[in-house]
C-alpha cells in the first residue's frame, strides 16, 4: 500500500509540474501574440495614415496647375512620384504673373535688369501690358530642336487682368537703350559692298548710292551717324539702275 501511495504521490507531483510548465508556457504565448497583435495595429495605423495622405486638399480655392516631368510631361494618373520631389501641382499666384523669354547669345549683353518691357498676348492682340526685367540667367542653354544658345529672362508683369493664364503665349520688346534726337532708317535700306556700308537715296537726277556711317540698330532700325540728312528720301529697295551707280565716299 505504501507502495502505491509513493507512486500516486510522485504522479501528482509530476502532474503539477506539467501544469505549471503548460501555464508558464501559455502565459509566455499569450505575451508573444499581444506583442504580435500590437505590432499588426501600429502597421494599420500607419497604412491607414498613408491612405489618408492619397488625397490631396488643396489649401485654398484657385487654378491648379500639374507639374511637369523632366522630360516636359505633365503629371497624370498612373505617373511615378519621386519622395525627393513629391510635388503633384501648384496653386499659381494669378497676382503676380511672369513672362518667360529667351535672348539670343548674340543680345543678351544689352539686357540688364530692371529694364522696361512692353508685353501682347498672342490670345488678346488687343491687350497691351507693361513689365520690367528681374531675372537674366548666367548660363545659356539649347532649346529643343535649336541649335542656337539663348538665356532665360523672366520679366514681371506690372498689370493684373482675369485674361492672363499661365503657360500663354507673350511677345515681348525689351527696351535696352532709349537715345532721343538720332536719325535712323529701316535695317531694309542699308547694303553693304567691298567692306562699304550705304544706302540709295533719293537726288537731283535719280537715285545715289550713298557711304553711310552706322550706329546702334535694333530688330527693325538702324541709327545713321553720318552720311544722310533728315528729310533726305531713301529706298527701302534696290533701284533698277543700282549696277550703273558710283558709290559717293564719306568725306
Amino acid at each position: 500500500a505504501e507502495i502505491e501511495l509513493d507512486k500516486a504521490t510522485r504522479a501528482y507531483e509530476q502532474a503539477q509540474k506539467n501544469y505549471t510548465l503548460k501555464q508558464q508556457q501559455s502565459v509566455a504565448k499569450m505575451s508573444e501574440v499581444s506583442a504580435t497583435l500590437s505590432q499588426q495595429q501600429r502597421k494599420m495605423e500607419q497604412t491607414v495614415e498613408v491612405v489618408e495622405q492619397f488625397v490631396i486638399v488643396a489649401p485654398k480655392a484657385g487654378m491648379v496647375i500639374y507639374k511637369r516631368d523632366w522630360d516636359g510631361k505633365k503629371i497624370s494618373v498612373g505617373s511615378t512620384i519621386s519622395p525627393w520631389d513629391p510635388t503633384v501641382a501648384t496653386l499659381p499666384d494669378l497676382t503676380k504673373m511672369i513672362s518667360l523669354t529667351y535672348i539670343n547669345e548674340i543680345d543678351i549683353s544689352k539686357v540688364k535688369v530692371d529694364q522696361t518691357v512692353s508685353i501682347s498676348i498672342d490670345a488678346f492682340p488687343d491687350k497691351k501690358f507693361t513689365g520690367k526685367v528681374y531675372e537674366v540667367a548666367n548660363v545659356g542653354e539649347q532649346l529643343p530642336k535649336s541649335d542656337a544658345k539663348v538665356f532665360e529672362v523672366r520679366i514681371q508683369i506690372n498689370e493684373t487682368d482675369t485674361t492672363l493664364r499661365p503657360a500663354m503665349t507673350t511677345s515681348n520688346i525689351i527696351l535696352t537703350a532709349r537715345i532721343p534726337g538720332v536719325l535712323s532708317v529701316p535695317q531694309e535700306c542699308i547694303h553693304t559692298e567691298k567692306g562699304k556700308t550705304f544706302v540709295y537715296k533719293s537726288g537731283a537726277f535719280g537715285a545715289v548710292k550713298q557711304e553711310v556711317k552706322t550706329g546702334q540698330s535694333n530688330d527693325n532700325s538702324i541709327i545713321i551717324e553720318k552720311g544722310i540728312e533728315e528729310g533726305d528720301e531713301v529706298y527701302l529697295s534696290v533701284p533698277d539702275n543700282a549696277e550703273k551707280l558710283d558709290l559717293t565716299i564719306l568725306q
